[in-house]
């Protein structure tokens, strides 16, 4: 019996272990074309993706652009994102990644309908609730993935309408303004607002610490923070790390994971 239980908590020890090494601080903000890059994103450690999303004859296309025929290949939300998403929720017996406890988040970038979208975005959920974080007239939901909106004004839109499960990003501009966190759970700070590095040799020391103390200052709000538009560079995956910033967003997910690997 004794064994039985040493055997178990072994196994609860090194499935944790191996989730937190191996999930990335790396949001993808690269449009997936198909399920298949989503678990190749899973593979390599990357769980936090951005989304550019457009209605089109009623469904949700993971795109920014019109595409020029009805016979376009682009491929819907619920392909390229929910699905592979529950897959691995279902099949990790509630977990999209084994033994990790925290939100995973869904950013998406509505392109123009902010209405339309979440009416049939709320529709294409449905069938992956019990997947989802939210919070909706009071009542909270826990779930795995958190999806998000970074734009206020279509959010003001959408809420006036119906009130959404959708959480929203901020900005540097909402770092003072101390939202609840449960409405804003992630900010995003862009990279050329807090630094003129390139990143390569060392960061300037007084952009390091300023850095830090927006990173400690966000983390007091019970928020986690992301830079953008970061050179995908070993050095910034340095400075991620040292600074404890959460994540770096770029449409170079893989190449930044693989930094992370060799990251102290």
């Amino acid at each position: 019996m004794k064994k039985a239980l040493f055997i178990g908590v072994l196994v609860v020890l090194m499935t944790s272990v191996f989730a937190q090494n191996k999930l990335k601080p790396v949001i993808s903000s690269h449009n997936f074309s198909s399920k298949a890059e989503l678990w190749e994103s899973i593979g390599n450690g990357i769980v936090n993706y951005q989304a550019d999303v457009m209605y089109i004859y009623g469904k949700l296309f993971a795109t920014a652009l019109m595409p020029d025929s009805a016979n376009h290949k682009l491929p819907t939300l619920t392909d390229a994102y929910l699905y592979p998403l529950y897959n691995q929720f279902k099949k990790n017996n509630g977990e999209i990644l084994p033994a990790y406890s925290g939100d995973i988040y869904l950013i998406l970038n509505f392109t123009n309908q902010p209405v339309q979208i979440y009416k049939q975005l709320a529709v294409e959920m449905r069938p992956f609730s019990d997947m989802l974080s939210y919070t909706i007239d009071g009542t909270e939901h826990k779930g795995k993935l958190r999806i998000l909106i970074n734009n206020k004004e279509y959010l003001e839109k959408i809420n006036n309408v119906k009130p959404s499960f959708l959480g929203l990003v901020g900005n540097m501009g909402d770092i003072e303004k101390n939202v609840d966190s449960g409405k804003m759970p992630l900010i995003e700070i862009d990279f050329n607002e807090i630094t003129k590095w390139k990143g390569t040799g060392n960061i300037p020391f007084e952009d390091f610490n300023a850095i830090k103390a927006i990173v400690a200052k966000v983390h007091a709000q019970n928020k986690k923070i992301s830079i953008t538009n970061c050179p995908s560079t070993k050095t910034v995956a340095d400075l991620i790390q040292s600074s404890k910033a959460d994540f770096v967003s770029t449409p170079e997910a893989t190449r930044m994971a693989a930094f992370f690997d060799s990251a102290k």
